[in-house]
C-alpha cells in the first residue's frame, strides 16, 4: 500500500512537471507566434528571397518656369548572383566575356562574381549596346537591371549651382549636394526565392518592388536670363569683351537679383565645366566665385557708405563740398581721380563724379562705431545664408585696431574684403526700399504627383535704411548713370540706377600692381527696380566703367525686354544733365543715329547733320574709329553725337571721359605698398 501512494506521488509529480513544460512550451509559442511572428516571418523571408535593389530616378531640377535643368535619364547595371556563378562552375569564362564586354580587367570581374555575397555590381550606367550583348551571352548569375545615369540638358549652363552627382546618384555638389536628401527616391528592387544552398528555385515566387522617384525641385534661376549672363562671359573669356583689346580676365561673374523677393535668377562664373562630365574639368574651374570668392569692391561700395549717411542724416544732397583734390588723413593723402580736384560741387555730384574725399568726409561724419554698425546691419562678414556650400563671409577689419585712415579706405570700398553675393544682397536692400533679404535658390519643392512639398516664402533679415533714405538714393544712383561715372550703363528709354567699381587684385604675396578687378552694380527701373546686376571681371587692366558697366547694360536691358518691362515714357533718351528727385522730361521725337564708323570726319559730320543731328569731334586721325551713341541706337532728335577719330577703322576706343583715370586706382596708387587685409591676419576680424 504504502509502495502504491510513493508510486501514485511519482506519477503525479511528473505529470505536474510535464504539464508545466507543456504549459511553458505553449506560452513560449505563442509569444514566438504572436509577438515574433512577423519579425521571424522577414527573416526567413531575407534567407529565401534575395532582392536586387532597383534605384529610384532622382527628382528634376528645373527653372521658375519648369524648363529642365537636370534630369535622371535610363541606363543599365550588370549584377552577379555570385552563387549561381560558382554553381556553374564558369567563372572564369564568365569573366573573361564580360572583361571584354565592359572593358573591365579580369580579375577584377572574377572577383566580383565569386564574391561570398548574395548580390554584387559587376559595373553600373552601362551603355545599352554592352547590356543588350551581355543579355545575349546568356551568362548564369549574371543579370541586367534597369538604373539611371543624371543628364544636364544644357551642358554648362548653370553649372556651378546645379553640381553634379557621383556614380551611386549622390549629390557632390551645388543643389545637387544641398538638396540630395530631396532629390533622392526610394529605390524599389527585384524579390526572386531562393533554397537553402543559395540557388534559384525553380518556379519559385516573383516579387517586384517599384522605386518611388524623387521630388522635383523648382530654382529661382529664370533659364533665359542665365543664358544672358553666360552669353556675356563667354564673350570676355573668348577675349571679345567690349574694350577689353583682345585680352581674357582670370575669370568674371555676373549675379542678377530680383531685389523685391530676394530671388536668384542667375549666378553665372567662368570659367566654367559641363556637369555632364565633370571629372575632366580642373577643380578651379568648378568654383562657385560668385559665393566662395572675396575681394575688395572699391567705388561699388560707396552705395553702402551713402545709405549709411543718409539715413544717419549726415548727408545733405544740397549742401555744397569744395574738393581740393585730395584728403589728408594721418598724414596720408588719398588724392580725387581728378586732378586738381573737382573744386565746388553739391554733395549729388560728388556721388556723381565718385569723388573721393566727398567720401572719406561722410565716413568721418558716420564714424567707426556707425560706419560698423551699418557694415554689420548690410551683412558684411557674415554669411548671406544662400544655399550653396562653402559659402565665405568675407573679411572686414577688426573695429578696435581699425585707424582713421581704414575707415577712410573703408568709406571708398577699400580694405574690407566682401564676396559678390553680400554685396548684391546689400545693394539689392537700396532697390527695395531698405529691406534686407536673404538670397534664394529655390522657388520650391514638389512631389511626383505635381503637390507642392516645400513652397516659396519670402526670408526678411532686417530693416537696415527707411524707405525715404531708399527712395532718395535710388534717385542719386541714377543721376550716377544719367550724367556720372555710371554713363556706359545708359539704356535709353529706361531708367537705371548704378556704381561702377575697381579693385586692386590680390595675389599670393600681396596686391598685384596693374591688374585690377573691375566691377559694376546698379539696378533698374530705378524708381522700382525689378533686376539688381552685379557684373565682377577679375584680373584685368582695365576699370571697371570701361569693360564692366556694357557687360552691364547687355545682360540688363535684354533682361527688361525679356520680362516685359516697357520704355519709360518719361526716362532720357540720351545723357545729361541729371534731375534727381525730379521726372525727366518726355521725349519729344525719337531718332536712329546711324553708323558712322570708317568714314573720314567730313563726311560723318555731313551724314550726323543732315539727320539732324548735332556733334563733337574727339581726338585726330583720318577716320572715325568710334562713336557715342553707337549705330542704331535710338535717342531723341538733336541729340549730340560724339565721334572719335584716329588711324585704324574698327578699333575699339574709349570716350576720354572714362579714359583719364578712375577713382578708386587714384585711391590705389597713392595709398603706397599696402597689405591686404586677407594676407593680414592683425588687422582681419
Amino acid at each position: 500500500m504504502v509502495q502504491y501512494i510513493k508510486t501514485r506521488k511519482r506519477i503525479l509529480l511528473l505529470f505536474g512537471l510535464c504539464s508545466l513544460f507543456l504549459l511553458i512550451l505553449i506560452i513560449r509559442l505563442a509569444f514566438v507566434q504572436l509577438r515574433d511572428g512577423p519579425f521571424l516571418k522577414d527573416l526567413a523571408d531575407a534567407e529565401h528571397y534575395r532582392g536586387v535593389p532597383v534605384a529610384a530616378k532622382r527628382g528634376n531640377i528645373e527653372d521658375c518656369n519648369g524648363n529642365i535643368l537636370a534630369m535622371s535619364v535610363s541606363a543599365q547595371t550588370v549584377y552577379a548572383i555570385p552563387a549561381e556563378v560558382r554553381k556553374s562552375k564558369r567563372q572564369d569564362e564568365i569573366a573573361a566575356g564580360l572583361a571584354a564586354i565592359l572593358d573591365m580587367d579580369q580579375g577584377q570581374v572574377l572577383q566580383k562574381i565569386t564574391k561570398r555575397t548574395s548580390v554584387e555590381y559587376v559595373k553600373k550606367k552601362v551603355s545599352a549596346k554592352a547590356a543588350e550583348e551581355i543579355t545575349g551571352k546568356n551568362f548564369p548569375g549574371i543579370g541586367i537591371i534597369e538604373d539611371s545615369t543624371r543628364f544636364y540638358p544644357n551642358r554648362s549652363l548653370a553649372a556651378h549651382i546645379l553640381g553634379f552627382t557621383g556614380i551611386d546618384s549622390q549629390g557632390l555638389e551645388g543643389i545637387e549636394y544641398s538638396r540630395d536628401e530631396e532629390l533622392t527616391g526610394t529605390s524599389g528592387s527585384i524579390l526572386t526565392e531562393y533554397g537553402a544552398n543559395g540557388i534559384k528555385i525553380p518556379g519559385g515566387q516573383h516579387e517586384f518592388i517599384q522605386p518611388v522617384q524623387g521630388n522635383t525641385v523648382k530654382l529661382t534661376i529664370d533659364k533665359n536670363i542665365q543664358a544672358f549672363a553666360e552669353r556675356e562671359l563667354t564673350k570676355l573669356m573668348a577675349g571679345q569683351g567690349v574694350n577689353m583689346e583682345g585680352k581674357v580676365p582670370k575669370n568674371a561673374s555676373i549675379l542678377v537679383m530680383e531685389p523685391s523677393t530676394g530671388r536668384m535668377l542667375a549666378i553665372a562664373s567662368a570659367p566654367t565645366y559641363d556637369p555632364n562630365n565633370y571629372q575632366a574639368s580642373n577643380a578651379s574651374t568648378r568654383r562657385n566665385i560668385a559665393i566662395q570668392n572675396g575681394y575688395e569692391p572699391g567705388s561699388t561700395f560707396k552705395i553702402i557708405t551713402l545709405a549709411a549717411a543718409i539715413e544717419e542724416g549726415d548727408y545733405n544732397p544740397k549742401e555744397s563740398f569744395t574738393d581740393p583734390g585730395y584728403a589728408t588723413i594721418l598724414n596720408k593723402k588719398i588724392r580725387c581721380w581728378k586732378a586738381g580736384g573737382h573744386g565746388a560741387q553739391t554733395m549729388v555730384e560728388v556721388v556723381e563724379n565718385s569723388c573721393n574725399p566727398g567720401f572719406i568726409m561722410l565716413g568721418q561724419r558716420l564714424g567707426m562705431d556707425k560706419f560698423y554698425q551699418y557694415l554689420t546691419a548690410f551683412g558684411f562678414g557674415q554669411k548671406t545664408g544662400i544655399e550653396m556650400s562653402g559659402e565665405a563671409k568675407g573679411i572686414l577689419a577688426k573695429k578696435k585696431k581699425a585707424t582713421a585712415l581704414d575707415l577712410a579706405t573703408m568709406s571708398i570700398g577699400q580694405t574690407n574684403n566682401v564676396t559678390p553675393i553680400q554685396l548684391l544682397t546689400a545693394v539689392s536692400a537700396v532697390a527695395n526700399g531698405g529691406t534686407l533679404l536673404e538670397p534664394q535658390l529655390v522657388q520650391e519643392i514638389t512631389v511626383p504627383t505635381g503637390e507642392v512639398l516645400v513652397p516659396f516664402a519670402k526670408k526678411t533679415v532686417r530693416r537696415v535704411i527707411s524707405e525715404d533714405t531708399a527712395k532718395l538714393e535710388r534717385e542719386i544712383l541714377e543721376s550716377v548713370v544719367t550724367n556720372g561715372t555710371g554713363r556706359r550703363t545708359f539704356l535709353p528709354g529706361y531708367r537705371v540706377a548704378g556704381k561702377t567699381g575697381t579693385a586692386q587684385k590680390v595675389g599670393s604675396g600681396g596686391y598685384i600692381q596693374g591688374e585690377y578687378v573691375a566691377s559694376f552694380i546698379g539696378f533698374a527701373p530705378a524708381d522700382h527696380p525689378r533686376l539688381a546686376i552685379l557684373v565682377i571681371i577679375d584680373g584685368v587692366p582695365f576699370y571697371g566703367g570701361v569693360v564692366a558697366a556694357p557687360v552691364f547694360s547687355s545682360v540688363m536691358l535684354d533682361s527688361l525686354k525679356y520680362l516685359g518691362v516697357q520704355p519709360d515714357p518719361d526716362a532720357p533718351l540720351t545723357p545729361g544733365e541729371p534731375l534727381y528727385g525730379v521726372e525727366f522730361p518726355a521725349v519729344k521725337e525719337a531718332a536712329t543715329v546711324p553708323s558712322v564708323l570708317g568714314y573720314s570726319p567730313a563726311e560723318a559730320q555731313a551724314t550726323l547733320i543732315k539727320q539732324g543731328f548735332n556733334v563733337k569731334v574727339e581726338g585726330s586721325g583720318a577716320v572715325v574709329i568710334d562713336q557715342i551713341p553707337h549705330g542704331d541706337a535710338e535717342v531723341e532728335k538733336g541729340s549730340t553725337v560724339l565721334l572719335y577719330l584716329g588711324t585704324e577703322t574698327g578699333k575699339e576706343t574709349l570716350a576720354p571721359w572714362l579714359e583719364v583715370s578712375d577713382p578708386d586706382v587714384e585711391a590705389i596708387e597713392n595709398l603706397g605698398e599696402r597689405i591686404p587685409i586677407s594676407l593680414n591676419p592683425d588687422l582681419a576680424e
